[in-house]
């Protein structure tokens, strides 16, 4: 969602159209599960795959025809048996996809590629619904979109469709990517899509040890924030990969915005700074925030701060930040720190596996 969601801003920055692409349902043994979603733009550049690289280029030859009829439009691939030897393919799927292809077309349909956009960009900040008629028997419904977010589902109202209303209804309090046959008058085909953002990492300091930090965090496919006041080191040359970097002034503190889906890292091994940060975001929706450094350190630092000392969230605090695998180089560290996130993120225990199997056959 990332990168489609920054393609979509290149492409509206220079003006060109474009086609999303969707995996609406598998069958059988498939590269990607529904969901997935890839872009080809129209000056053909292609991002994200749907079948690691089996047939993208006829995805690319159809969406070329969608841009042209400027209608949505379902590609049906079987990799069963023979056919999977008539694609010349030999990939070892043993299955179907079927695809959606609908057009991004600022200038020609400015309110549906609206929709687009902020689709795409408000799923980063928050869990988001996506229904959309794939066939009806009204032709002028085919390709409508309706978004509803996630955790205020009452907006489900605003669907026109009363037929898709009732049944997104039942389905909502755990809607998962699949294709439904609603039927009744309108025989509707739709395709229901559930999104959750990436954790967005955002760190505090712009220091060697924070570069193996951010890389790993790409690599896990979160949204990654630096922020620093050296512009040596808050650099597009330390943080290639970096979505977002933020150099303020010596003696500020930036204002940044965090939501339960912000995790925040401090690590400008600087102690009054750190005392500063840690004063102004405590009191945020961030799920997560953690200093690095020792526990005496932290200690120290809130007992020298009116603010902190008295404040009933400091017990929320991360420190020492990361867990226990016994990490000692920065890689290792940063390892340790990405752990503690993702078990904060996903709930899990941290416990060893091999551990929990145990106790579950000890019961």
């Amino acid at each position: 969602m990332i990168a489609i969601q920054k393609e979509l801003e290149r492409c509206k920055k220079k003006g060109l159209s474009g086609v999303i692409g969707t995996i609406i349902s598998t069958e059988g043994s498939t590269y990607q599960k529904a969901g997935t979603k890839c872009f080809i733009s129209e000056d053909r550049h292609l991002t994200g795959i749907l079948s690691g690289g089996c047939v993208e280029s006829d995805i690319m030859e159809h969406a070329f025809k969608v841009l042209k009829n400027e209608k949505p439009t379902v590609l049906h691939y079987n990799f069963y048996g023979d056919e999977d030897i008539a694609w010349g393919l030999g990939v070892g799927c043993n299955g179907k996809i079927n695809i959606l292809l609908e057009p991004y077309l600022p200038a020609k349909q400015p309110e549906k590629a609206a929709l687009i956009e902020r689709y795409f960009s408000d799923s980063l900040k928050k869990p988001l619904h996506a229904i959309t008629v794939v066939e009806a028997n009204d032709e002028s419904l085919q390709g409508k979109t309706w978004i509803i977010d996630a955790v205020d589902t009452k907006r489900g109202s605003t669907i026109s469709v009363q037929d898709i209303a009732d049944d997104y209804k039942k389905r909502k309090k755990n809607l998962k990517n699949e294709l439904v046959h609603i039927g009744g008058e309108q025989d509707l085909y739709v395709y229901y899509e559930s999104v959750s953002p990436p954790p967005h990492l955002i760190v505090f300091g712009a220091g060697p040890d924070a570069i193996p930090l951010v890389k790993m965090a790409k690599n896990l496919k979160w949204m990654v924030t630096v922020l620093d006041y050296r512009p040596s080191y808050c650099s597009k040359d330390h943080f290639p990969d970096a979505d977002d970097l933020c150099l303020y002034p010596s003696g500020s503190v930036p204002k940044v915005s965090l939501h339960q889906n912000s995790y925040v890292v401090i690590m400008t091994h600087n102690f009054l700074h750190d005392k500063e940060i840690l004063e102004e975001i405590l009191n945020s929706d961030a799920a997560y925030i953690g200093l690095l450094g020792p526990r005496k350190r932290t200690d120290q630092l809130i007992a020298a701060s009116d603010i902190l000392v008295n404040n009933d969230k400091v017990h929320l605090l991360h420190s020492p930040i990361g867990l226990d695998i016994g990490a000692k180089t920065p890689e290792e560290i940063a390892l340790s720190i990405l752990a503690e996130i993702t078990m904060v993120y996903r709930g899990g225990s941290g416990q060893k596996l091999s551990q929990l199997a145990d106790m579950k056959q000890s019961v």
